[in-house]
C-alpha cells in the first residue's frame, strides 16, 4: 500500500511542478513582451517627437516628448530639443552641458556659446567653451585667434598670414583678423596678389573677384577679364600693361589653354611672355608643364625646365610624376628636395625620394628611409618594406579583444545609445555619438568598441573604429570579409583573386550593403543602373533583374562578372582595371605609355585624384586581405606589375562611353 501511495502522490506533485514552471514561463514570456512592446512603444514615440521637431511642429512635439521616460537611453536628444526649441539662454545651455559634459550634443551647444561669444569679443567666456571642444571648425578657428590677438601674442600674426595664403573661402569671423593685420603693414598687397593666385589655381572664381575688388584701380583686373578667360582668350595675353591682377588674369587664360593643349599654350607664351616679369614667365612655364604632365605629354618636362624651380604645389607634384613617367631619377630627386618640407613628408614623396636615392646608388639612405616608413601601415609602407634587403622584425603589435574589454564597451550608455539611433535610422547622430565617445580611449578599448560595431553588422564604422589605433592594431577588424561565402564564390566562378574582390568591395562600400552614391550607384560593389541593365542582359537574366542590384547576392555577382570583363580587356592587369572599374575602361588604356611602365609609376601618373588614390588603396586592402585569408602570397610590386604599351582599342562595349561604376 505504502508503494502505491507514493506511485499515486508522485505524479500528482510532479505535475503540479510541470505546471507551476509552464505559469513561471508563461508570464516571463508575457513580461518580456510587454518589455519589447513598451520599448517599441517608446522608440515609435521618440521618432515621432524627432519628426515633429524637425518639421517645427512644436505642440506635437511636446506630446510624444513627454512620453519619454526621463532615464530612457535617448532622453538627452528629448531634453536638447526642448531646449533648442525654445531659444535657450546661455544658463540654460550651460545647465545642459554641465549635465551631459560627454556628449556630442554639448559639444554643439559649446560650439553655439563660442560663436556668441566670439561675436561678443567676450574671449574668456569663449575661450572656456573654445578648450572643451575636440575639433572646432575654421570659423572658431578665427575667433581663438583674434582672442590671442588681443593679448598681444605675436606668434597669431605669423598664423594669420599662414591661414591667409588659401584658395579656399574663409568665414566672416577671419575678416577682423586680416584686418588688424593690414592696419599693421603685415598683410600687404602682394599677399593679396598671392591668394589671387592660388584662387584662380583652384579656379575659385568667386574668391579670385572678392580678392580683386580691394585691389586698388590701378591694380585691379578688368571687369569682364575672368569671363575672357574662362572662354580662353588669347587677347588677354597680349599687352596685359602694368595692372598685377589684369596681369594674373592674363595667366588664368593661359592656364585655360594649357589644360585643352599645351602644345598651342606654349606657342602662343613664346609671344607675348615678353610682356611679362620674369618670375611671371617662369610661372607661365610651369602650367604649361603642368598641364602637359598630367596629359603625359613628352615634352612636359621641356616646358618644366624653362620654368626652373616649381611656384606651385601642383607644379611640384606633377613634375615629379613626369620624371618617374620616363625614368629621371636625378631630377625626381631635386624636385622633391626642393618641395616645402610638409610636402616632403608625406608618405608619397618619401618613398619615391628613397626610390630615387636608390636608383642613384646611394642605398644606405635609401634603406633609412624605407625602414621608417615601412612600419605604417599604407600603400607606400609595404612598397617600402618591399625595397629593403631584409624584413624587418618589429611590425606592429596585434591585439585581440577579451570578454572583459567587451564588457566594457557594452556598458557605455553613449555606445548603446548610438546602435539605438542607427535603428531607428538615424544615422548622423549615431556617428556623431559614436565617434565623440571614442576620444581619448587607448587602443584597446578602441579596438573593443570596433569589434562591438561589427557584431551589430555596422561594418563601415568597425573598419573605421579600428583604423583609429595607434600602437596595437587588429588587422581582422580593419579588413573586414562579411560576405565570405558570397564573394569567394563569385570571385573563383570569375577566376578572380578573392583578396582583390574584397579590397575592392571595403573601399566602394566599406560592405554597407544599402550604400548608395549621390550619382546613384548600389550596394557593395557600386554599380550604377545603366552598368547593372547591361550586366543583366550579359548574364541572360530576367528582363527587371537589373533592379535588384542593391541585393548583397546580385551586387556581388554583377560586380565581379564586370571587373572580370575588364581584366581581360586590359591585359588582365589589376591596375589597369581597378583604374579601370573607377574612372572607366577606356580612361584606363588610355593613361598607358608607348612603352611598358612599372605599375607604380603608372598609379602615380594618374591624372585623377579620385583614381588614383582608389588605385592604391584597393591595392593595398587586397595585401592585406590575402595576408589574412593565407594561401599563396604575392609582393604589392608584383601585384602591381609592368603596364604595358599601350595598343589598340577597347572593345566597343567597354569603352569609356559605356555604362561604367562609379
Amino acid at each position: 500500500m505504502p508503494r502505491g501511495h507514493a506511485v499515486t502522490v508522485r505524479p500528482f506533485r510532479k505535475g503540479l511542478k510541470g505546471v507551476r514552471q509552464r505559469f513561471l514561463i508563461s508570464v516571463l514570456f508575457l513580461l518580456a513582451g510587454a518589455a519589447t512592446s513598451t520599448h517599441a512603444s517608446i522608440e515609435a514615440n521618440f521618432q515621432a517627437a524627432r519628426d515633429a521637431y524637425q518639421k517645427g511642429r512644436f505642440e506635437r512635439f511636446n506630446t510624444y516628448a513627454a512620453k519619454i521616460p526621463a532615464d530612457h537611453l535617448l532622453a538627452p536628444y528629448i531634453r536638447f530639443w526642448r531646449l533648442k526649441s525654445n531659444l535657450p539662454g546661455v544658463q540654460a545651455q550651460l545647465d545642459f552641458i554641465a549635465e551631459y559634459p560627454n556628449s556630442h550634443l554639448s559639444d554643439r551647444l559649446r560650439g553655439d556659446l563660442a560663436r556668441l561669444f566670439g561675436k561678443e569679443e567676450n574671449w574668456p567666456a569663449f575661450r572656456e567653451q573654445y578648450l572643451a571642444l575636440y575639433k572646432p571648425d575654421q570659423e572658431l578657428q578665427c575667433f581663438e585667434m583674434r582672442a590671442r590677438l588681443s593679448e598681444g601674442n605675436k606668434e597669431v600674426e605669423k598664423e594669420g598670414l599662414v591661414l591667409w595664403r588659401t584658395p579656399r573661402d574663409l568665414p566672416s569671423s577671419c575678416d577682423p583678423l586680416f584686418s588688424i593685420l593690414s592696419e599693421r603693414g603685415l598683410l600687404t598687397q602682394d599677399d593679396r596678389l598671392v591668394r589671387l593666385r592660388l584662387a584662380l589655381d583652384a579656379a575659385n572664381l568667386r574668391l579670385a573677384r572678392e580678392i580683386d575688388a580691394r585691389l586698388p584701380d590701378d591694380v585691379r583686373m578688368d571687369a569682364d577679364a575672368l569671363s575672357r578667360a574662362q572662354r580662353h582668350d588669347e587677347k588677354l595675353l597680349l599687352a596685359p600693361g602694368e595692372k598685377r591682377a589684369q596681369r594674373e588674369a592674363g595667366l588664368y587664360a593661359l592656364t585655360q589653354i594649357a589644360k585643352d593643349d599645351p602644345a598651342r599654350a606654349a606657342k602662343l607664351w613664346e609671344l607675348y611672355q615678353a610682356a611679362y616679369g620674369e618670375n611671371e614667365q617662369r610661372y607661365g612655364w610651369g602650367q604649361i608643364g603642368l598641364h602637359a604632365a598630367r596629359r603625359h605629354d613628352p615634352k612636359a618636362l621641356s616646358w618644366f625646365a624653362r620654368a626652373g624651380v616649381p611656384q606651385s604645389e601642383p607644379q611640384f607634384l606633377w613634375k615629379v610624376r613626369a620624371t618617374l613617367r620616363i625614368g629621371q631619377w636625378a631630377e625626381a630627386y631635386r624636385t622633391i628636395m626642393a618641395m616645402p618640407e610638409s610636402l616632403q613628408n608625406e608618405p608619397v614623396w618619401r618613398y619615391w625620394k628613397g626610390r630615387a636615392l636608390k636608383a642613384m646608388n646611394a642605398v644606405y639612405p635609401a634603406n633609412v628611409l624605407f625602414a621608417k616608413l615601412s612600419q605604417e601601415i599604407n600603400y607606400y609602407a609595404l612598397l617600402a618594406e618591399e625595397e629593403l634587403p631584409a624584413k624587418l622584425e618589429s611590425r606592429p603589435v596585434e591585439y585581440k579583444v577579451t570578454p572583459d574589454d567587451m564588457k566594457v564597451v557594452e556598458a557605455m550608455p553613449a555606445f548603446r545609445r548610438a546602435l539605438v539611433l542607427r535603428e531607428l535610422g538615424d544615422a548622423g547622430n549615431a556617428v556623431a555619438e559614436w565617434d565623440r565617445t571614442l576620444r581619448g580611449m587607448d587602443d584597446r578599448t578602441i579596438l573593443a568598441a570596433a569589434e562591438l560595431a561589427r557584431r551589430h553588422n555596422w561594418n563601415d564604422r568597425a573598419i573605421s573604429t579600428a583604423e583609429k589605433t595607434r600602437e596595437v592594431h587588429d588587422f581582422d577588424l580593419r579588413y573586414l570579409a562579411p560576405y565570405r561565402d558570397l564573394a569567394t564564390t563569385y570571385a573563383q566562378n570569375n577566376g578572380l583573386d578573392e583578396a582583390w574582390v574584397f579590397g575592392l568591395m571595403r573601399q566602394e562600400s566599406r560592405f554597407v550593403e544599402y550604400a548608395k552614391s549621390v550619382a546613384g550607384a548600389q550596394g557593395l560593389m557600386q554599380i550604377m543602373p545603366a552598368t547593372a541593365k547591361w550586366i543583366s542582359r550579359q548574364l541572360g537574366l530576367k528582363k527587371n533583374a537589373h533592379k535588384e542590384v542593391g541585393k548583397p547576392e546580385n551586387n556581388i555577382r554583377f560586380g565581379t562578372y564586370y571587373l572580370k570583363r575588364i581584366f581581360d580587356s586590359l591585359d588582365q592587369s589589376p591596375v589597369l582595371a581597378t583604374a579601370g572599374y573607377n574612372a572607366g575602361p577606356g580612361r584606363a588604356r588610355k593613361w598607358q605609355a608607348e612603352t611598358p611602365l612599372e605599375g607604380a609609376i603608372y598609379v602615380e601618373n594618374i591624372p585623377f585624384a579620385e583614381t588614383r588614390d582608389y588605385v592604391k588603396k584597393v591595392l593595398a586592402n587586397a595585401m592585406f586581405y590575402r595576408a589574412r585569408f593565407g594561401g599563396v602570397t604575392q609582393s604589392l610590386k608584383d601585384r602591381l606589375g609592368v603596364i604595358s604599351a599601350r595598343t589598340g582599342k577597347l572593345p566597343a562595349n567597354l569603352d569609356e562611353t559605356a555604362p561604367l561604376p562609379e
